[in-house]
């Protein structure tokens, strides 16, 4: 829970600052609603499968009281994001048929985006299980471990967000992965979005966070967190917080970014 009192920014709204800070005052101050879509309904129902998979997968590990090969540990783990993913439809299941969705379709697409992420989990658990570890040992013995869909919040910086996926490895250095669907360049958005993820965690664990990595498909990035970098979002985060003071941001230069923008009616 977050206090009440405080006006927290969300990391999203750093990167929607950076894009058009017109449209982020719109929603954040004047609380217009961007119609629901189908992409950002389906964004969200995957969001919700992989936060509820997050805070289940030390059960399921634990459960290993075996050896298994490589696709047997990914049929187990596919078994169980459709159990998950069963439990999340049937929360969702009226707003889902308003929209024509395809609910196989939905977790196809769920278990391809997460699919390097069970690769390099399955090659932790087969290198503990060689090591002859099983059941909670195998857990608490996981090197690399990672972490998916982990909200963090910060009084000191009145920041929230939810890190897309933290690699614990065995120096105990925790890094924070950035997960891109689009392929190709990497934009100073993306790197300004890793690095308050990285203040974030941070401030959560007292552990300095040096570097992060922005996963663009196949593609991976170290990104160092530099202190230009903190700077920047900190002076952004002021700057939201200001929205509700200062004049209305000027339109948009760009009127490329308005085409499809679902807020468009409303920004005179």
């Amino acid at each position: 829970m977050y206090p009440k009192n405080k006006f927290f920014v969300n990391v999203t709204d750093i990167v929607s600052w950076l894009y058009c800070p017109r449209k982020l005052y719109l929603t954040k101050i004047k609380k217009i609603k961007q119609p629901l879509t189908k992409p950002m309904l389906i964004g969200r129902i995957k969001h919700n499968i992989l936060e509820s998979f997050s805070k289940s997968e030390q059960r399921l590990v634990s459960s290993i009281s075996k050896d298994y090969d490589n696709l047997e540990l990914f049929i187990i783990y596919e078994n169980f994001l459709k159990k998950i993913s069963s439990q999340i439809f049937l929360m969702n299941n009226n707003i889902i048929d308003s929209f024509h969705l395809d609910r196989q379709e939905i977790f196809k697409k769920v278990l391809d985006d997460f699919s390097e992420d069970l690769k390099i989990r399955i090659l932790s658990i087969k290198k503990g299980l060689e090591k002859g570890f099983f059941k909670e040992q195998l857990w608490n013995n996981l090197s690399p471990k990672y972490i998916s869909e982990l909200k963090l919040s910060s009084d000191n910086l009145e920041l929230k967000g939810r890190v897309d996926r933290i690699e614990i490895n065995n120096k105990k250095e925790m890094i924070p992965y950035e997960l891109k669907t689009r392929a190709g360049k990497i934009y100073h958005s993306d790197e300004l979005q890793l690095t308050a993820y990285a203040m974030l965690l941070q401030d959560a664990y007292k552990k300095p966070i040096i570097k992060g990595i922005i996963e663009s498909g196949p593609n991976k990035q170290e990104i160092p967190i530099t202190y230009e970098n903190k700077q920047e979002v900190l002076e952004i985060i002021k700057k939201i917080k200001n929205l509700i003071n200062d004049p209305i941001p000027e339109m948009q230069s760009n009127f490329n970014k308005c085409r499809n923008c679902g807020l468009k009616n409303n920004c005179i």
